[in-house]
């Protein structure tokens, strides 16, 4: 498919793989391409696995204001006041059986529990234990970590939801929770890998794509008017919703065949080259 880019009016993008380093960083070039984009008119909309809280200064460095599509899809928040303009629950039964998974095939499981909305909005990481992998997370994510029994992570607390879980272990280990995670609680959930490590738990139906057609219906954007980037299978949803789409050449084979582009790598500022040469950015 050719790219018409007098046609795109907005841009949803990807954050870890995509258009940041293996080091997690926004370089310069990424950060003045996408704010480039934006002084020319081009909505920027972050579309990213990631919590509002660990997104943020990204954000803010590029200067995206508007929906911002977190949690792959299971939260679209209007930015930067954090109004939830949608959102997409997983349920307490839900979360206790995953938990139950986990430790029954010793890996670890946590969860994210949100309250509140606007400048009242907050979010909290949750985990039963300490251990190796949440160290990894917290020095991935800048985030902390609360301590306590997953059955009981919503109990008697009407204003708390969660809204997404995580498996963190090696790939191999990770498919055959899948498996076990969809036998027990099928369409209930939908789950998806968001690195190499990590297996995400959604409410059903949630992906990256409908994050993102709520925040096309806030600006009123057609499909044909936007243009997404992305690197992992959490994306695919997205690139395949997207006009046009992207991929950087170090993201998976499966992301690479569903893009209508592969640009150079995140480590060499492919997508930011890309931005410069496609809209003309001094």
């Amino acid at each position: 498919m050719e790219l018409q880019s007098d046609k795109i009016k907005a841009i949803a993008i990807d954050l870890d793989g995509t258009v940041l380093g293996d080091n997690a960083k926004l370089s310069g070039r990424a950060r003045r391409a996408l704010g480039g984009c934006i002084a020319r008119g081009l909505r920027v909309i972050i579309a990213t696995g990631r919590c509002m809280k660990s997104a943020e200064a990204y954000r803010a460095a590029i200067g995206a204001e508007g929906p911002a599509v977190y949690y792959n899809g299971a939260m679209t928040l209007y930015m930067p006041a954090r109004a939830t303009l949608e959102k997409h629950t997983v349920g307490q039964e839900a979360i206790s059986c995953c938990a139950d998974i986990a430790r029954a095939e010793n890996i670890h499981f946590q969860v994210f529990i949100c309250r509140g909305d606007g400048a009242d909005f907050s979010e909290t990481l949750v985990a039963e234990k300490p251990s190796d992998a949440t160290k990894a997370y917290m020095e991935r994510t800048g985030l902390d970590f609360m301590y306590g029994d997953l059955n009981e992570a919503m109990t008697g607390e009407d204003s708390a939801y969660c809204v997404k879980g995580i498996f963190i272990d090696k790939e191999a280990k990770l498919r055959r929770v899948q498996r076990l995670v969809h036998e027990r609680l099928g369409n209930a959930v939908n789950t998806m890998t968001s690195a190499d490590f990590i297996l995400e738990v959604l409410a059903g139906g949630v992906t990256k794509a409908s994050g993102l057609r709520s925040a096309m219906a806030f600006y009123g954007l057609r499909t044909e008017e936007i243009i997404a980037f992305g690197d992992e299978e959490n994306d695919i949803g997205m690139l395949s919703f997207a006009g046009y789409s992207v991929a950087p050449a170090n993201a998976r084979k499966s992301v690479q065949d569903a893009a209508d582009l592969v640009v150079g790598a995140n480590t060499d500022d492919g997508v930011a080259r890309f931005l410069e040469k496609t809209f003309a950015l001094s």
